[in-house]
């Protein structure tokens, strides 16, 4: 049995292919839009956290300002304490020897005058 098959010839014309592209164009199109939103989303985002992340760095700068201007104060007063206990320190050097030289003074003059000799053990 011998089968008699009819080819059919069919041609695609250019009005095929334009709407084959312009459904092609269409796709594409409609998932580049899901990716540009998801890009404009993740960008909104990113410059969120940046806005974010500026105002945090400001306010660490602010505080290390502030610390460092309390810093600035407490070192300044321990200076002023240590310089006041020097003071303290040279007049009371100063004084000592002064008395050390009037002592020696007086012994001499005990032993001068009363014959008593001072001695430290």
């Amino acid at each position: 049995m011998v089968k008699n098959n009819k080819v059919k010839n069919e041609y695609i014309t250019s009005k095929d292919l334009a709407e084959q592209t312009k459904i092609i164009l269409g796709a594409i199109d409609k998932r580049f839009d899901g990716v540009d939103k998801k890009f404009n989303d993740a960008r909104e985002e990113l410059y969120s956290v940046r806005t974010e992340l500026k105002a945090d760095i400001k306010e660490v700068r602010d505080e290390l300002h502030s610390t460092k201007d309390e810093l600035k104060t407490d070192i300044n007063n321990v200076q002023t304490l240590i310089d006041g206990y020097v003071k303290a320190q040279e007049d009371f050097k100063q004084d000592f020897v002064i008395m050390k030289e009037e002592m020696k003074i007086m012994k001499q003059i005990l032993k001068e005058k009363l014959g008593v000799e001072i001695r430290a053990f």
